[in-house]
């Protein structure tokens, strides 16, 4: 695990508190409503997503690395949809009616949709890392085989 120095305590303090916001943001804005347990999720979500390049290289393409973020960002609705329907019942959403469901709390489609997000997570993530928090490298990302910097 990373030494957890202050930098480090400010970088995952600033990452949760991105995380937890831009998730009930995006619900709330595409569905009107949200809840505190999904922005939990979306905060743990944004940190995994983040160690992506930590973990696995720069040089994959990014939307493997949006595959990558997608699979974490199911797993978690996995985990947390079958927490709230047979222990919770607060009915923070169901999928039963999509196709490719798994027990109305995953599905096929919002896994895809899941891509798109974690695409976005990936570049806010590094914006914050290296633009604003001076740490890392200056991300890069493949695109269709080239290269690309911002």
């Amino acid at each position: 695990m990373e030494n957890l120095n202050k930098q480090n305590i400010i970088k995952y303090i600033v990452l949760l508190y991105t995380g937890f916001t831009s998730y009930i943001t995006i619900e709330c804005l595409f569905r009107g409503y949200s809840f505190a347990l999904m922005g939990v999720c979306g905060a743990i979500d944004f940190i995994l997503i983040d160690s992506i390049n930590n973990k696995v290289s720069w040089n994959i393409p990014l939307i493997i690395q949006g595959i990558i973020g997608s699979g974490i960002i199911t797993f978690t609705e996995l985990i947390v949809g079958e927490l709230d329907k047979h222990i919770l019942h607060i009915g923070m959403w169901d999928y039963s009616n999509m196709l490719f469901n798994f027990d109305g709390v995953i599905c096929l489609e919002f896994s895809l949709i899941w891509i798109l997000v974690s695409i976005y997570a990936i570049l806010v993530a590094d914006f914050i890392n290296y633009y604003l928090l001076r740490d890392g490298e200056k991300p890069y990302y493949i695109i269709f085989g080239k290269k690309y910097s911002y």
